[in-house]
């Protein structure tokens, strides 16, 4: 019949383009993409409610034990890491108004979030495709291309889906359709959302964009959407806090305010404080040394326990605490 191969190949596209508005079949893909993992990480916190909610990046990944960090709080909450790699503010934001739509903040409910803030989570880089399924953009105030690239996902989704011309890749995404593959470093539930940093456990490539771009400007919009997000929680009466997480060579710019770079990062920081939101970091730069990081900006699972143990200690006045909070610079 004429036409009759068009015909199909819309069909295939329609049906693929369905399967990445699934929620179910994206969270089959857990092992395969960074999304999936954070579908992973998102249904368990939809499902099993925690009272405390630790949010971020790879850093708050790797860095934060979200059992070890409980049972150093007097009250014991429950507690969940949802840090995503590469993940940002926008990101996150999607993520937080998601989980506010189902009435998951407040009290008996998500009572306190931590917030783990880099610079690069303030930085516009998307490369891992979390604001194709989790932001939420405007045709009016974010354009077009924004838009469409949210809701058409194989258009905004492409350039992770290419990974799947790689044979390793491929092999994977064919094995979690058979049956269930848990990602590295296990599912969500197996340690609360946490993953013990390790060798070979980032993508090397982020890794660099992640480094390189650590003192640029932060977005425009990234920071607003890190602020919309503070705002909401505050709104929903939920207990905010901000952890700058440790390096191994340097201090985040939120900390340096003689850096040529920081200025903008410590507007960031004042705005976080005149909205009255407690700020943590480590007590001295040079408290944990190399053996208890993986690479220069992740902590291995001996820095991780000991970051948590005392991130817990601060959060419940210690005034002993290898971390403390900070005041103004």
């Amino acid at each position: 019949m004429p036409g009759a191969g068009i015909a199909v190949a819309l069909v295939l596209l329609v049906g693929a383009e369905a399967l990445l508005h699934s929620d179910v079949f994206m969270h089959r893909l857990r092992a395969v993409f960074a999304v999936g993992r954070a579908f992973d990480k998102v249904q368990h916190v939809e499902h099993q409610v925690p009272g405390l909610l630790v949010i971020g990046n790879s850093r708050v990944d790797n860095g934060i034990d979200p059992l070890t960090l409980a049972r150093s709080m007097p009250t014991g909450p429950s507690a969940f890491n949802l840090g995503l790699p590469g993940a940002g503010a926008s990101a996150l934001l999607g993520i937080v108004e998601r989980l506010d739509v189902r009435g998951l903040f407040g009290p008996q409910r998500i009572e306190r979030v931590l917030i783990g803030l880099d610079e690069s989570f303030l930085q516009a880089d998307d490369a891992l495709g979390y604001e194709v399924f989790f932001g939420q953009p405007s045709l009016l105030e974010d354009g077009t291309r924004a838009y469409l690239r949210a809701r058409i996902r194989l258009w905004g989704y492409a350039a992770n889906l290419k990974q799947l011309r790689e044979p390793a890749k491929l092999l994977q995404f064919f094995q979690a359709l058979r049956a269930p593959v848990e990602p590295i470093g296990g599912g969500a539930a197996e340690r609360q959302g946490y993953r013990p940093g390790f060798g070979g456990q980032q993508d090397g490539a982020q890794l660099d964009r992640q480094e390189a771009g650590s003192t640029a400007p932060p977005s425009g919009k990234a920071v607003a959407d890190l602020l919309a997000l503070v705002d909401l929680l505050r709104e929903r009466k939920v207990k905010v806090e901000v952890i700058f997480p440790p390096l191994l060579s340097r201090r985040v710019l939120y900390l340096e305010a003689e850096h040529p770079a920081a200025g903008p990062y410590l507007a960031v920081r004042e705005a976080l404080e005149q909205r009255g939101i407690p700020l943590f970091a480590l007590r001295n730069a040079h408290l944990m040394g190399p053996a208890e990081f993986v690479n220069a900006g992740h902590l291995n699972d001996r820095g991780a326990q000991r970051f948590s143990a005392s991130l817990g200690e601060a959060i419940a006045g210690s005034k002993t605490a290898e971390i403390q909070r900070v005041g103004r610079p």
